[in-house]
Formats: structure tokens, C-alpha cells, sequence
């Protein structure tokens, strides 16, 4: 298994600056390679609550941080942490990669290069899976799924050839799916065919887009003033919630007079967006992550 690499580290940690004594939130804590770094620099003072909802990543968190009096972990979404009683913070880390370990691990059905049956469950306790995804959605939905959730171009030729396909058999596996794609689709350059269709069918199963945007509304509700927001995003529909998020929290609202009526919740920290392109020669993953970071002045 390849080990898993947290993406942008030392560019989280720039743009997060803990300090000793600080508290922070890791909505997306994964296996705590950013988590361990952070809780390093607040010390002992500090307090860490790293929150996933994979019971994997969870377990693993336990282990690693066993011996660590200063941290919460939480298994549960991001999108619901209103509901856990926690305090505001200084900083709040949201990273919306799937990890090495999920994509590493077969069985998860992530991969579409390693032979599994169709899961994609980020929590494995959900009722709702890419199998039942690809052999019962109508050819509409599939088609509708694909071209706004992988941004697919040949959605609709792609929804057709997996309702054909299943019309015949069942389809039970990733690479059964890869291959009815990779008929489909002639593969250029380094991007597998597959790629975005996976993509959108994994969104779908976790419903990874409304809970990004209930996660960012959290941010504004569990940070303190001064407190500073990061987000790690890997494909131009997470980043374009994330720049909107941004854009919007720093701007005042104004009524038709020009009368502020609202001041800006956020002051962006970048403006334009930390690219992984220089770390993807040594981590793959960092490849199309994009960091995006603000603090709050209210």
C-alpha cells in the first residue's frame, strides 16, 4: 500500500500559521498527516478534533493518537458538526481528497484499476453505493450524473453503453465498469478514460458537493474572529463552491443606497489558488489539489 502523503503541508501549514496554545478543527482528518503537523506546533496547550466518516480512517486515527491528551476524534460528516457541541477555533482545515489507502485498498471499489465490487462508500454504513448507482438509475440520470458531476463530455454515449450493458448482465465490478467506459472513450495522453466517470459516480454516492457546502457554512459558525479557514479541493467543481464561498463571505452587503448593511465575514488569504503541480512529481495525489484559504474578520 502506498503510504499515504497529506498534500500541500507545509503550504497548509503557512497559510493556517498555528500558534502555541491554539485550537483547530480538521473536518477531513484521513489518516492525520496534516492533524500531526498541526498538533506538533500548537503543543500541549493546543487542542486538535479531527472528524472523518470513513470508520477506517477513524480506527487508524485512534491508533496514531492514542497517547495524545489533546485530541477529539469524531467520527461523523463534516456537514453535521453543528450538531456536536463543539467550541470555536482558530483554524479549520478541510481537505476533500480521497486518500491513498482508500484508492490503495481494493475493496473499497474506488480504483478503476483494481478489480472490486462497486462500493465507493466513504462511510461504509451508508445505504447508498455506486453498485446500486450504476444498475438502477435510469439512463437519463447516469447521463446527467456523469456530464455535471465529471464534467464528461460524452455522458450520454457512456449512460447508454452501461444500460445496455447491465441489460445483459449485471454490472458487479470497477473493471467491468471501466472497461464499458474505455468503449466509449479512446484514451489521450495520461488521463485514464474512466477517470471522470468514476469521479462523478463516487460524488453522487457521498453526496460530496451539498456536503461541502453545508461544511463551509460550518466554518463560519465554528471559527472565532482572527480564526483562519484552509480548503484543499482536487477538481474544478469543489474548487469553484470553495472560490464562491470565499468571494461572497468577503464582500459587504450593500442595499440600493450603497448603505453597507452587512460587513464581510472573510478576508481572502489567497487570491489566487495554491496549485500542487510542483509537489506531483514526488506525490501523485498532489496533482490537481488546489488550496484556497481565508480569515475571518468578524
Amino acid at each position: 500500500m502506498q503510504k499515504h502523503k497529506p498534500v500541500l503541508l507545509d503550504q497548509v501549514i503557512e497559510v493556517l500559521h498555528p500558534g502555541s496554545g491554539e485550537k483547530f478543527i480538521d473536518m477531513t482528518a484521513g489518516y492525520g498527516g496534516h492533524s500531526k503537523k498541526l498538533l506538533s506546533m500548537i503543543g500541549s496547550d493546543g487542542y486538535g478534533y479531527l472528524i472523518d466518516r470513513d470508520k477506517q480512517a477513524i480506527d487508524k486515527l485512534k491508533k496514531s493518537f492514542k497517547s495524545a491528551a489533546n485530541v477529539q476524534i469524531i467520527k461523523n460528516r463534516f456537514s453535521q458538526i453543528d450538531k456536536l457541541g463543539l467550541p470555536k477555533v482558530d483554524m479549520i482545515l478541510i481537505d476533500l481528497g480521497v486518500s491513498s489507502a482508500q484508492l490503495d485498498e481494493a475493496n473499497r471499489g474506488f480504483s478503476f484499476l483494481k478489480e472490486a465490487r462497486l462500493d465507493m462508500r466513504m462511510d461504509r454504513s451508508d445505504r447508498l453505493d455506486a453498485h446500486y448507482v450504476v444498475n438502477n438509475y435510469s439512463q437519463k440520470d447516469l447521463a446527467n450524473l456523469i456530464f455535471h458531476y465529471g464534467e464528461e463530455k460524452k455522458a450520454r454515449q457512456i449512460a447508454k453503453s452501461i444500460v445496455e450493458s447491465r441489460k445483459v448482465r449485471t454490472i458487479e465490478t470497477t473493471i467491468q465498469l471501466a472497461n464499458i467506459i474505455a468503449g466509449k472513450i479512446r484514451k489521450t495522453g495520461k488521463i485514464n478514460p474512466a477517470t471522470k466517470t468514476f469521479q462523478a459516480i463516487r460524488i453522487e454516492v457521498n453526496n460530496e458537493l451539498d456536503e461541502l457546502k453545508k461544511g463551509l457554512e460550518n466554518s463560519l459558525k465554528f471559527l472565532g474572529k482572527g480564526g483562519r479557514l484552509a480548503v484543499i479541493s482536487f477538481h474544478s467543481l469543489e474548487d469553484r463552491i470553495v472560490k464562491r464561498f470565499i468571494d461572497e463571505n468577503s464582500k459587504e452587503t450593500t442595499d440600493i443606497t450603497g448603505k453597507v448593511i452587512a460587513q464581510a465575514y472573510l478576508k481572502k488569504v489567497t487570491k489566487k489558488p495554491i496549485t500542487g503541480k510542483l509537489e506531483s512529481d514526488y506525490n501523485r495525489r498532489a496533482r490537481s489539489a488546489k488550496l484556497r484559504a481565508a480569515v475571518k474578520i468578524k
